[in-house]
């Protein structure tokens, strides 16, 4: 992992890279179809001291060699971006008292006993796994060299967390809501909130990055959240519950956010269109399949990342949009 692997040529690439991000965001028009192709390398693990540190020795420094070699790419981009994900989308639920489980292959949680109005907040700062999670990033960014940054764990968002601590418990509840489900969904969003201000204190901006940015990089002082649940949900039901919390997490930074959808979630583009926050869209899979509907029914000054499909492929992506607000997540 030396040092003499970084050269004036991968910095200009990267830097011309940043700059074109930085400009769509700030509603210019660039001359190419800006693409995104990073890889999620990074550890995936349990927080357990002993797992990390031989993750550590043994597999972080062919992952930084790994992202310098692709990082000089001046076609595609590839943020320099080790992804820090313990207990993948289950985090959150962790500091609200879930049991957290890994598996072979995925990572999973138990449910809580109880509804969700009758959760209460968590001091983020005082949980021993963010403070571990804070000591394992300063670890990190200690041995790699400093262009390349590292990720947040996933935060989520209040309707993903909601669920994952809940079930269809949390479904029935906004359907039928409790006095105090407000309240459950307010305590979710300010675990989440806090989350992100604590990472944007702890850390230079330009060294830690939201959660999955090898693939949705983002300028700095731009955040993210999860909107994977929010098709489970009608118009009327996120509008009043989950809207709010979204854009409060969004707030957290000072450039507002993007949101990743990958299912079916059309009935909220009045509510991401009238949402000052939402700075732009990530779409995968199903989600994908609808980018008419996006890039009719968004704002013209916000984004979309588009990870091409079969039945939405580069050459429609280009018909509807004339590469206009579009970052293309693939080789073009």
């Amino acid at each position: 992992m030396g040092m003499a692997t970084i050269t004036h040529e991968l910095l200009a690439i990267q830097r011309r890279h940043q700059t074109t991000f930085a400009r769509l965001f700030a509603g210019e028009a660039v001359p190419t179809l800006p693409a995104i192709c990073g890889e999620h390398l990074g550890y995936y693990g349990a927080p357990d001291a002993a797992d990390l540190a031989h993750w550590c020795e043994n597999e972080l420094p062919t992952i930084s060699e790994q992202l310098l070699a692709r990082g000089a790419n001046a076609t595609a981009f590839y943020p320099l971006v080790v992804e820090f994900i313990p207990w993948g989308v289950h985090f959150v639920d962790a500091l609200f008292g879930a049991r957290v489980f890994s598996t072979e292959y995925t990572v999973w949680s138990e449910e809580l006993a109880g509804s969700l109005s009758e959760l209460s907040a968590v001091d983020v700062a005082r949980h021993p796994l963010v403070q571990w999670t804070l000591e394992a990033m300063r670890r990190l960014l200690a041995q790699l060299p400093s262009p390349v940054a590292i990720t947040t764990p996933i935060f989520s968002s209040p309707l993903n967390v909601a669920l994952n601590l809940f079930g269809e418990r949390a479904l029935l509840e906004v359907a039928y809501p409790e006095p105090n489900t407000l309240r459950g969904i307010d305590a979710i969003t300010a675990v989440i909130r806090d989350l992100h201000l604590l990472m944007r204190a702890s850390f230079p901006r330009e060294r830690v990055r939201f959660y999955c940015s090898s693939t949705r990089y983002a300028p700095d002082d731009v955040g993210h959240v999860c909107g994977c649940s929010t098709q489970l949900v009608g118009a009327d039901t996120y509008t009043r519950f989950f809207a709010p919390g979204d854009a409060a997490v969004l707030r957290a930074y000072p450039g507002g956010g993007t949101i990743h959808l990958c299912g079916r979630h059309t009935q909220h583009l009045p509510t991401w269109r009238a949402m000052p926050e939402l700075r732009a869209v990530q779409l995968n899979d199903a989600a994908a399949d609808e980018f008419l509907a996006y890039y009719t029914g968004l704002r013209d000054d916000q984004l979309i990342y588009l990870a091409p499909t079969e039945m939405m492929s580069l050459a429609h992506i280009l018909e509807i949009s004339g590469g206009r607000r579009v970052i293309y997540q693939g080789v073009p």
